[in-house]
């Protein structure tokens, strides 16, 4: 079985969705569509379903996206949900400041 061959321009725009719907969650919004989505991004609805498709059926065709779920999602696919262990060397005023 050949594995499916995710274009780097999506991944690119994976990271974009993830602000975008951490700002929508932030504001108390529980659903959006790819239209709505799309137009704060500068992205056509049929590429925001396209990009997602090659993760899972995520959504609900008419009714939209659970801004929570997908956005869950979106961390597991980008690997943001693991914690990583630092060691902040030298650690001046800007190593203070984090």
């Amino acid at each position: 079985m050949l594995a499916l061959e995710i274009p780097e321009v999506v991944i690119d725009r994976l990271p974009i969705y993830v602000r975008a719907l951490t700002v929508l969650e932030r504001q108390g919004r529980d659903v959006v569509n790819s239209q709505e989505l799309g137009g704060k991004l500068g992205v056509t609805p049929a590429q925001i379903r396209k990009d997602l498709s090659y993760f899972g059926r995520f959504g609900k065709q008419g009714r939209g996206y659970n801004v929570k779920r997908l956005l869950e999602e979106l961390h597991q696919i980008l690997g943001i949900t693991r914690e990583w262990s630092m060691v902040l060397v030298g650690v001046g005023q800007l190593g203070r400041a984090i």
